[in-house]
């Protein structure tokens, strides 16, 4: 038993039961994976519930059981607000604080039947084609294998806990110009195989949530090794392991929204600083080429909210809201008049908006009269 222990003054209890899928949000607690991952869901979730937290529901699907608290509609939902407190202060037995850094997300897709999954397929290394992480991504990104199937290639699935990606093939170590070299500390070995060249130059960017990125955004496909398949020969190849979202938001005042042309994203391939600037200066591009000709516009700065803990304690928040500044101050002076995040939460504190708020939800900036755009932003991390 987890021994956990709920703060004095918690919600009272509810039934412990099946997802309402009427209502879209939820407070996400743990996945569970392995050969009995509902069986330890359901364990936890009991032991929640018997202890008074309302509303525990599971999300079962393939080889996952997602532990869930709460339906909520709204990201401002007061509800939610109080359960977050709630489930951030439960201490387990060893006095540590296990959902501290949970958060309000969609409720989880229950995880469909994957036909071709990638850790069955035979091989070290894959050629990584396609990433999905919105709402929808298992199901998206299975059709997309299926399409890539039906044109004759060896398309495969692998759902992470916040990533479906889809590969293509499954090569071992021949790939490469001299394979001793993999694994060791700075050599980066060569790929020489016609079948990747080949991969390469039919599908040389990455695709990202359905759509093939820009070429300005640097996001190329390339060979990532498939997961649980790590040999001696293949342990230390230096492939990153962790990659990172960068999402924009170009917000109109007028309206509250950013729709299309008015949202840009983006995968960084580490935390580096310089890698984060390439990135965020594209983004940043991407959107302010879609600011009308005429007057320079008013352009606020909110920040960028780091969406998970991964995110947060590699400090890309910082790292992608420096970059964001940055890219904005080199922006002609006659196209955008710029305030920077202290002058932008100042105006919002006096115009009654919270700034960090607006970072999930943008719609109570429609009216703020001090900037005409402001620009929000997120990072997701999501491993490999």
């Amino acid at each position: 038993m987890l021994g956990l222990v709920l703060a004095a003054g918690s919600i009272g209890c509810q039934m412990f039961g099946p997802a309402q899928e009427q209502r879209k949000l939820t407070i996400l607690l743990a996945e569970y994976r392995g050969e009995s991952p509902l069986a330890e869901a359901q364990r936890v979730g009991k032991e929640l519930s018997d202890k008074g937290l309302p509303d525990i529901f599971i999300v079962e699907g393939d080889r996952v059981a997602s532990l869930c608290v709460g339906h909520y509609d709204s990201w401002k939902d007061k509800d939610a607000d109080e359960m977050l407190k709630a489930v951030r202060r439960i201490r387990d037995s060893a006095g540590q604080y296990p959902f501290f850094g949970v958060m309000l997300v969609p409720i989880p897709e229950s995880t469909p039947q994957n036909p071709w999954p990638l850790e069955n397929a035979k091989g070290a290394f894959t050629f990584h084609a396609a990433s999905w992480e919105a709402p929808g991504r298992m199901q998206r990104a299975q059709a997309y294998a299926s399409e890539l199937r039906s044109q004759g290639y060896e398309a495969y699935v692998y759902h992470g806990p916040r990533l479906s990606m889809v590969t293509i093939g499954a090569f071992g170590p021949e790939i490469f110009d001299n394979p001793s070299l993999i694994g060791r500390p700075g050599a980066k070995p060569k790929i020489t195989s016609p079948k990747i060249l080949d991969l390469i130059q039919k599908f040389p960017r990455m695709r990202l949530e359905g759509e093939v990125v820009p070429p300005e955004a640097h996001v190329p496909t390339q060979i990532v090794m498939i997961p649980g398949h790590e040999t001696p020969a293949t342990a230390g190849v230096p492939l990153p392991k962790v990659l990172y979202r960068v999402s924009l938001a170009l917000v109109d005042t007028k309206t509250g929204q950013a729709e299309g042309r008015n949202r840009a994203a983006g995968v960084a391939q580490s935390s580096a600083k310089d890698e984060m600037s390439r990135l965020v200066a594209a983004l940043v591009k991407q959107l302010t080429d879609a600011i009308p000709a005429g007057r320079p516009v008013r352009l606020g700065i909110a920040g960028v909210a780091a969406a998970d803990a991964g995110a947060a304690s590699a400090r890309t928040d910082v790292t992608a809201l420096e970059a964001v500044v940055a890219a904005v101050n080199r922006l002609p002076q006659d196209k955008v008049i710029v305030f920077e995040p202290a002058a932008t939460r100042q105006y919002l504190d006096a115009a009654g908006v919270a700034p960090a708020a607006v970072l999930a939800d943008p719609r109570p900036l429609k009216g703020v009269q001090a900037f005409d755009y402001v620009i929000t932003g997120s990072v997701t991390s999501f491993a490999r």
